[in-house]
């Protein structure tokens, strides 16, 4: 993806700024390229924000696999790792979420899906770990859904605004409840 980086770069900017659903032409004038170098680029509007879509949320991803590759259970637990996402580059991603679903509702499925995707990451590393004691069906679905719904929430919207949250400070709040529970 480092290739076209930069024009996907721009496309967020793009519509970072916009207020409004941009037509190709118009992306085509923001980005200084002709229409016909957009097509060459991507085939149709839709495409641009469904690959704007997957470049972001692949950025987001990387950090965290390797935030969470290099991770310990109690470095997990506590979040401790050079390369956990730091709260800017959440407030992107946020802020591209919310932008998307609502000036681009087609793209909500797939906007759900990288969202799962990310909760998917944590929970295989939760439950994989060989600190962690073998879990029952049951505790998988239930940990699975507590980690995909949080996500979501986390990420799908402003809530960590709203709330006066940090990011990684939430997070780690939710492993040592997840690891550790919550008695004394």
């Amino acid at each position: 993806m480092d290739k076209d980086r930069k024009i996907y770069e721009k496309i967020i900017c793009i519509l970072e700024k916009e207020d409004t659903k941009l037509t190709t032409a118009e992306f085509a004038r923001e980005l200084k390229i002709s229409k016909r170098t957009l097509y060459m680029l991507f085939p149709s509007k839709a495409a641009i924000i469904s690959e704007t879509i997957d470049f972001v949320f692949y950025e987001f991803r990387n950090s965290w696999e390797k935030a969470v590759g290099e991770l310990s259970l109690s470095d997990f637990s506590r979040c401790r790792c050079s390369n956990f996402p730091n709260n800017s580059d959440v407030d992107k991603l946020i802020k591209f979420v919310v932008k998307i679903k609502n000036d681009y509702p087609e793209q909500r499925i797939k906007i759900q899906e990288k969202l799962d995707e990310l909760s998917e990451l944590i929970y295989i590393r939760v439950v994989e770990n060989e600190n962690i004691r073998v879990l029952t069906s049951t505790e998988k679905k239930v940990l699975q859904m507590l980690i995909q719904q949080t996500f979501n929430r986390l990420l799908g919207g402003n809530y960590l605004e709203e709330n006066g949250l940090d990011f990684k400070e939430t997070i780690t709040s939710l492993f040592r409840m997840i690891l550790f529970g919550i008695k004394y």
